[in-house]
């Protein structure tokens, strides 16, 4: 038997918890499953809404810690998972109830994969979605040398991927010195190790606008996915027509920060 590590972190998503905590415990398939859920400081009801509703949840983790931002929780988080597979679930995002199975189908049937992604669909009301969608495992294209599209833009929320638990500690987890979108800089490193692969079918369900919703200030996620993508560079010999390909890329983003701000 296969198993999953949902890594959720939480900051201030009190209106959303109860169902987003329902798709976690509805998720199918026979697979072992863990909750770590890392409260990053909330400072509504988040951690008293968590305790309550995951107070009969087994293999249950819920771990408290100040302010420090969604790229070091989730590393918290990659620290304590003890199973093979890690699926990662923003706190204001619902799964379908299939999805970490369909992920895990792909994933264990190709060895070369580091990871697995499905594509995302928005709503005005999570809590009033139909989570009973059949997801179709066959529609899904493996991605060689991903570096490229990483490089290019954010392939996927934390919602739409799963990945395997050792590759993610191998290659650091997610960059701690960008604090937010935590997911690009660990897809840029991930996409050294292996292939990709995209389910191109809808896995996660998000809602259009919500309080703290990174992905939505457009200007300062252009900002943060070229640090990101500057600190990679920094960090890795890559070859000369891929730091081409960057820095380009760069040049490009930074001239669109400029326009807008």
């Amino acid at each position: 038997m296969s198993s999953v590590s949902f890594i959720v972190p939480v900051y201030n998503k009190s209106k959303y918890l109860k169902s987003v905590l329902m798709s976690l415990k509805n998720q199918t398939g026979k697979f072992e499953k863990e909750f770590i859920f890392i409260d990053d400081g909330s400072t509504d009801d988040s951690l008293k809404i968590l305790k309550k509703v995951t107070s009969n949840w087994k293999n249950c983790i819920i771990k408290t810690q100040k302010n420090k931002g969604s790229a070091n929780a989730t590393n918290y988080g990659i620290k304590l998972a003890s199973m093979k597979y890690i699926k990662f679930l923003d706190a204001d995002d619902v799964l379908i109830k299939s999805a970490t199975d369909s992920l895990l189908n792909i994933i264990e049937k190709h060895e070369n994969i580091s990871v697995v992604y499905g594509l995302q669909k928005k709503t005005n009301d999570i809590a009033d979605v139909n989570l009973n969608i059949n997801i179709n495992r066959k529609k899904f294209e493996i991605i060689k040398k991903p570096i490229i599209l990483a490089m290019r833009n954010s392939m996927f929320n934390p919602s739409q991927c799963l990945v395997k638990t050792k590759e993610c500690r191998e290659v650091g987890g997610c960059d701690e010195r960008v604090k937010f979108s935590q997911e690009y800089s660990l897809t840029l490193r991930l996409s050294l190790v292996g292939n990709f692969a995209r389910l191109n079918d809808y896995v996660t369900i998000l809602p259009y606008n919500a309080p703290g919703q990174i992905s939505e200030n457009k200007i300062y996620q252009i900002f943060r996915v070229s640090k990101a993508l500057e600190l990679f560079l920094k960090d890795n010999k890559l070859e000369q027509n891929l730091m081409i390909k960057a820095q380009r890329r760069l040049t490009g983003r930074a001239w669109r920060f400029a326009r807008r701000k």
